[in-house]
């Protein structure tokens, strides 16, 4: 959140001006031939996806890219004074963050109550789930043997994951990897910590996460924000530190 707004505190103090130049509408994007028009262009185009997020899809942005034209051709008879831009990108910023926050907050909201409904149905009609002190919820579907995975130990095993709510897959190693070579908690989100040493060498478990112990409000890589997780984990070996 607070990368995204440099980014684009950076982008509107370039851009922060109205003018009286113009700039060509295109109908198909150009030929990138050379290293700087890729970095130029990758530079315009992520400028464009965040002018796009919240508040700033309500600026001008025809009167943005005639700003920066005007600014980048070396105009210094500016509509607005170096104050007046401070100001408004003030206010802009903070618009953005109670927008972004407003809808967080709603999507949170959502994300709670049908995770809620979710795990009360699946308690409900699960008699094999059960419940971890922690939060999340667990299913063996089938037992190993030996001692159980402690923390700092590294495990060798195979997954499948589906999002929650929807019951999309989401990712897996069967047919796409080797099975995963790792130290239990580094990195792991914190259900997957606890419900890794819950198991032992042959066991199958199924695991149920809500976001708050996955990748939380944030979200990691594709996993947007407040997504909650199914882990389905097959675990092969747990070695001797």
């Amino acid at each position: 959140m607070k990368k995204t707004i440099l980014i684009v505190a950076c982008s509107l103090a370039l851009v922060s001006c109205g003018s009286n130049g113009s700039v060509n509408r295109l109908t198909q994007a150009p030929e990138l031939k050379t290293q700087t028009d890729t970095l130029s262009w990758a530079y315009g185009q992520n400028i464009a996806s965040l002018l796009r997020e919240g508040y700033f899809n309500q600026l001008d942005a025809d009167l943005i890219m005639q700003s920066a034209r005007y600014a980048l051709d070396g105009h210094t008879d500016q509509p607005l004074t170096p104050e007046e831009t401070k100001d408004a990108i003030s206010y802009i910023m903070t618009m953005f963050a109670m927008q972004s926050n407003a809808q967080a907050t709603a999507t949170q909201k959502d994300v709670d109550a049908q995770q809620e409904a979710y795990f009360k149905r699946l308690e409900k009609e699960n008699p094999n789930v059960k419940r971890h002190p922690q939060g999340f919820y667990y299913e063996v579907l089938k037992q190993g043997s030996g001692p159980n995975v402690q923390y700092a130990q590294r495990i060798l095993f195979d997954y499948r994951s589906f999002l929650l709510l929807s019951g999309e897959p989401y990712d897996q190693t069967y047919g796409h990897r080797d099975p995963i070579l790792h130290v239990v908690g580094e990195p792991m989100f914190p259900g997957l910590i606890e419900g890794l040493q819950l198991m032992n060498p042959g066991s199958i478990y199924r695991f149920y996460f809500p976001y708050q112990l996955a990748f939380g409000p944030t979200g990691a890589g594709t996993i947007p924000g407040y997504t909650p997780l199914i882990y389905e984990i097959e675990l092969h070996e747990a070695y001797e530190n």
